[in-house]
């Protein structure tokens, strides 16, 4: 009898250890298999915003020199002439305002548009990410300055990983051009040729980073080819007063 009251407080607590095993894998048994969550860090969102870098840069390559091609305008102007089977835009044209060279701002708001517009065709899709895109969203602004163009993109793109996410939201890419000095150096031809004649072989000396050409034509009309000292960048455009 003494021994079977020793065994019967040992057979209880085993009762009671297992009802309690399974009371717990009854109620916690998913956060005891669940595995912890890694948090989305910058490196897994590198690929994204490396995409989206090499988007902005494809669609101000292909606008700068859709503006190089037209005197910094996206087209042909109603001021043209033919020269070489090209139509070149008139920068200075003796009808209304003679200076028809487009404002700076002007510049960079086309390439922000363009740019605005070109992102919302952005492939993203082949990136093994989960995520969400507000297109609507999608502002851009440019700034040019003498031997660089600075892209600036707001697009709010939420990336998730299970319960977890991280937001991208503000991009911005330097891209080397020598645009802005260009853009100048035109500026520069235009108002000394509306005070008399430019001279262009006092202006390459005192601004060794612009090289300029001047043909020309008849009296009243020259064709000018303005590029900077590194020649990687032209623009062509005529004159006629």
């Amino acid at each position: 009898m003494q021994k079977k009251a020793q065994v019967t407080p040992f057979i209880l607590l085993g009762i009671i250890i297992v009802i309690v095993a399974a009371a717990a894998i009854y109620f916690f048994g998913d956060r005891l298999t669940q595995q912890p969550e890694t948090p989305l860090d910058q490196s897994q969102l590198l690929p994204l915003q490396k995409q989206i870098e090499g988007c902005i840069l494809a669609s101000a390559e292909k606008t700068i020199s859709i503006l190089q091609k037209n005197a910094f305008y996206l087209q042909a102007t109603p001021y043209t002439m033919q020269f070489g089977g090209a139509d070149i835009n008139y920068l200075l044209y003796p009808e209304n305002s003679p200076n028809k060279l487009n404002a700076l701002e002007a510049v960079q708001d086309a390439i922000s548009q363009q740019l605005a517009a070109d992102m919302k065709s952005c492939k993203l899709d082949q990136l093994k990410l989960k995520f969400k895109a507000d297109k609507d969203a999608i502002a851009a602004s440019t700034f040019i300055a003498e031997n660089k163009i600075i892209l600036t993109l707001n697009y709010p793109i939420t990336v998730s990983k299970g319960s977890t996410q991280a937001e991208l939201k503000e991009f911005s890419v330097s891209k080397e051009s020598d645009l802005g000095v260009l853009y100048n150096t035109i500026h520069d031809v235009i108002e000394g040729e509306l005070s008399g004649e430019f001279d262009q072989y006092n202006y390459m000396l005192e601004h060794p980073s612009s090289i300029i050409y001047k043909e020309n034509l008849d009296f009243n009309t020259a064709l000018f080819f303005i590029t900077s000292g590194k020649e990687q960048d032209y623009i062509l455009f005529a004159i006629k007063k």
